[in-house]
């Protein structure tokens, strides 16, 4: 991708499937951080330049390197629990340096797992991911939050697999760019009479819209990455619920921008027909793997 790209965000249509395209969410990064720091990064530079705009806009001590951060305490911690991303329901005395170091190097390695799987992915999630904090709790299974962009809350538990916290990493990603999405192009249309639950898909209860849309973005992810695993078994559910979340978002059409309409319509369509080449970042795997020496099919657990 040229600079020249960077600086013309809108000359192309916006793909369906934009949250798991790499060029588009480049652009878009690159984008909103011109708009805040009044320059164009360089494709070498915007990962950098990203995260400092995210530093700048959230006031979070917010990790600037090329991979994402994996800690399990200090200033992420501190503002995550600050701005009610992390709860306290578990006691910093009840997990041991030893659990974190184990908690730390079991995402690590699960980054790798990604990596080998699926490395335009991955570069998806170094863009957007600038920090991984692992904390545990009883109440919640992590998350993420529109005002600490760039922060993915992981809990670790003994049972999880490094396909397991892969995927949660993927999971977070598309919550963040959605959210960046939301900052740039727009979403939502805030239209009078356009506030409504819907189903979610990955939850499988009613939401706000807004949530239920990121959960079939998240939903056609999480499908996506286990296709891509051949765990055709562990997907039908996940389907059922993405038809009716996005049949109950589309009766509500005054509500999204064309951007959101678009991914919905797309959404609905891949849990009837889902197809690994329809997913934009699955051109550039096909790619890469068309250059580089094949990889190991996967890993087993962390």
């Amino acid at each position: 991708m040229s600079r020249h790209e960077f600086c013309a965000p809108g000359r192309r249509a916006a793909p369906a499937f934009f949250y798991l395209d790499l060029h588009d969410t480049r652009r878009r990064a690159a984008l909103l951080t011109s708009a805040v720091s009044e320059k164009m990064p360089t494709l070498a530079s915007l990962k950098r330049d990203y995260a400092r705009a995210l530093v700048q806009i959230g006031k979070a001590p917010l990790n600037t390197a090329a991979k994402p951060r994996v800690a399990s305490g200090g200033p992420i911690l501190r503002i995550a629990s600050a701005r009610g991303l992390v709860d306290n329901s578990v006691r910093s005395s009840r997990f041991s340096p030893q659990a974190r170091i184990h908690a730390i190097r079991h995402v690590e390695h699960s980054l790798l797992f990604l990596r080998l799987q699926h490395s335009p992915l991955r570069d998806l999630c170094d863009l957007l991911v600038t920090d991984i904090l692992v904390w545990p709790s009883v109440k919640a299974r992590g998350g993420s939050a529109s005002n600490l962009l760039g922060i993915a809350w992981l809990v670790p538990s003994a049972d999880q697999t490094s396909l397991d916290i892969a995927e949660s990493v993927v999971h977070e990603m598309v919550h963040m760019n959605l959210h960046l999405a939301d900052m740039t192009f727009g979403l939502y249309t805030h239209a009078p009479g356009s506030d409504f639950e819907a189903h979610s898909a990955v939850l499988g209860r009613r939401r706000p819209y807004h949530h239920a849309f990121h959960s079939a973005c998240v939903a056609v992810a999480i499908i996506y990455f286990r296709l891509l695993l051949d765990l055709h078994s562990e997907i039908g559910s996940l389907r059922s619920s993405l038809r009716r979340c996005t049949s109950e978002l589309l009766g509500h059409p005054a509500a999204f921008t064309r951007y959101a309409w678009n991914a919905i319509l797309a959404a609905q369509a891949f849990s009837r027909a889902p197809r690994l080449s329809s997913i934009p970042v699955h051109k550039d795997l096909t790619r890469a793997r068309l250059t580089a020496p094949k990889s190991p099919a996967r890993t087993g657990p962390g």
